[in-house]
């Protein structure tokens, strides 16, 4: 039950960041090619920390399963 809760307020949080980032680049006072630019980086900087977390994550799983493998 609390876990629910929790995904559900993680999820809310999250669109909420979306929302908000949209808003401000579709907002900010850039022209277009500029703000285009700003967009792929920020696009690339996602895809980066998406691969890092993922990485991560492996590392985390490979130790969980030679832990539960050797104890």
């Amino acid at each position: 039950m609390a876990g629910n809760h929790r995904r559900g307020t993680i999820l809310t949080f999250a669109l909420g960041v979306g929302v908000g980032a949209a808003a401000a680049l579709l907002f900010a006072p850039k022209a277009g090619e500029e703000l285009r630019d700003d967009i792929s980086d920020g696009v690339d900087q996602v895809r980066s920390k998406g691969r890092h977390l993922k990485q991560k994550a492996q590392r985390f799983v490979d130790l969980a399963k030679d832990h539960v493998l050797f104890a």
